[in-house]
């Protein structure tokens, strides 16, 4: 499966969905249904990965649960535990690019990309901006987090992802964030940059996603919507945004 090119033909029609789901959050059954119901509905892939809490064990069972029922991407959102499947079809390689901590922008790629290139795992470089509240990836990412009314630092450092080669823009406003990424902040990151630019965090109804697509986001990432027991019919208004 080639992922990249997968998600590049999507985005040239229209917007794309990835599910996320943290293994921590959930046993992995229970991860199986929800991709199932995810796949159904018509997500176009999932990010299995989190900020803490993940050991090969749980990862592993979530992975494989998720492989069973979708055929979709099935992509590694790394956080800092270090745990892996190789049964992953590919893996962000992300760049904490506004952390106080070389690691979280350099230092743990150093550790695991011997790996990756040993394995031939299809690698997604992503470059990725903590904006206001962050959460607990602002807080564990030692973030120096943008000001959700800071436009110029955010495209001062989507400037710089790109001509340092990222082939992605994540934007994140962390997972359980009381709001999303600003609209206004999408729109003019967007109109800087000349690569796809995802946004996740705080995207909980499709007023809000339609908001965030409007400003110009190709590719939204919803995880906080499929923790939740009702959440089938939310997570099939927000894709139906989507899809129009």
């Amino acid at each position: 499966m080639h992922v990249r090119k997968t998600l590049e033909q999507i985005i040239t029609f229209r917007p794309a969905h990835l599910t996320l789901i943290d293994p921590a959050k959930q046993p992995a059954d229970r991860a199986g249904e929800v991709a199932a119901t995810a796949d159904e509905l018509g997500t176009d892939g999932f990010l299995i990965g989190g900020s803490s809490g993940i050991n090969q064990a749980n990862l592993s069972a979530t992975v494989n649960a998720v492989k069973k029922v979708t055929e979709k991407p099935v992509i590694f959102f790394p956080g800092q535990d270090k745990a892996y499947s190789l049964t992953f079809d590919a893996t962000l390689f992300i760049s904490l690019l506004n952390s106080r901590n070389v690691r979280y922008v350099v230092g743990v790629h150093a550790e695991s990309a011997m790996l990756i290139k040993q394995l031939n795992i299809e690698v997604l470089p992503t470059g990725y901006l903590v904006i206001a509240p962050g959460m607990s990836v602002g807080e564990v990412g030692e973030a120096n987090l943008i000001d959700r009314d800071d436009q110029w630092t955010a495209c001062g450092y989507a400037a710089a992802a790109q001509l340092m080669g990222f082939k992605y823009l994540y934007l994140e406003s962390g997972s359980g964030s009381p709001v999303s990424v600003p609209p206004e902040m999408v729109k003019a990151v967007k109109d800087t940059v000349e690569m796809p630019v995802i946004v996740g965090g705080g995207i909980r109804t499709a007023a809000v996603a339609r908001q965030l697509l409007e400003a110009g986001a190709d590719i939204l990432v919803t995880g906080t919507v499929v923790e939740r027991h009702e959440y089938k019919q939310r997570l099939s208004e927000i894709l139906a945004v989507l899809q129009r």
